[in-house]
């Protein structure tokens, strides 16, 4: 991450920024800078990695897919973010930008984003000590977690939209994710900033 953008005027400015230059590549450091900034690791205390975003109890059950399209030097498709090792594991290999804006109830946003988030939660991760408030928690570690990315595309001169609605199903099927033990809760688009925005 280059420069040191003043904190107050990236929170004046940030917005849901929902037209892109869906034409564009992203360079692979930009979107490393934003993988950091929402999960990135700035502390180990024992076993624990503390992350940039906080988590109840530091039990980190959100886990970070992409839905890569236009990404310099990422070949199209799904991938999973690992914290921990600070990379990408390819998933799958394809174009799954009109199904995810299908499964997002048709939001044209995905369909052109360079990147879209694809937050799952981990269920048995946090459920094990905090029961049914685990839902609770969960649904607050992806808020933390996303207005970090929000942040960081506003420092970068970029546009973020959070996405709440879309098919459970429909989303898990994308990222082959079970729906049960892990199951999809919240999605971001990210994408250049297209003139008038």
């Amino acid at each position: 991450f280059s420069g040191d953008p003043d904190l107050w005027k990236v929170l004046y400015r940030r917005r849901s920024r929902r037209v892109y230059r869906n034409a564009e590549t992203l360079p692979l450091g930009v979107l490393s800078s934003l993988l950091w900034a929402t999960q990135g690791i700035t502390e180990k205390y024992g076993d624990t990695l503390f992350r940039s975003a906080p988590s109840a109890g530091g039990l980190f059950p959100v886990e970070t897919y992409l839905n890569v399209r236009l990404i310099e030097g990422l070949e199209g498709g799904i991938y999973h973010f690992r914290p921990e090792r600070f990379d990408l594991e390819f998933l799958k290999r394809g174009e799954f930008s009109r199904s995810l804006a299908d499964a997002a109830l048709n939001q044209e946003i995905v369909a052109t984003a360079q990147v879209t988030f694809i937050w799952s939660a981990v269920l048995p991760r946090s459920k094990w000590k905090y029961r049914q408030r685990a839902y609770r928690y969960i649904y607050l570690d992806a808020g933390h977690i996303c207005q970090n990315l929000y942040l960081a595309g506003e420092a970068l001169g970029l546009g973020v939209c959070a996405i709440g609605a879309f098919f459970d199903d429909d989303a898990n099927e994308v990222v082959s994710l079970d729906g049960i033990d892990e199951t999809v809760i919240y999605m971001a688009t990210v994408g250049k900033i297209s003139e008038g925005e």
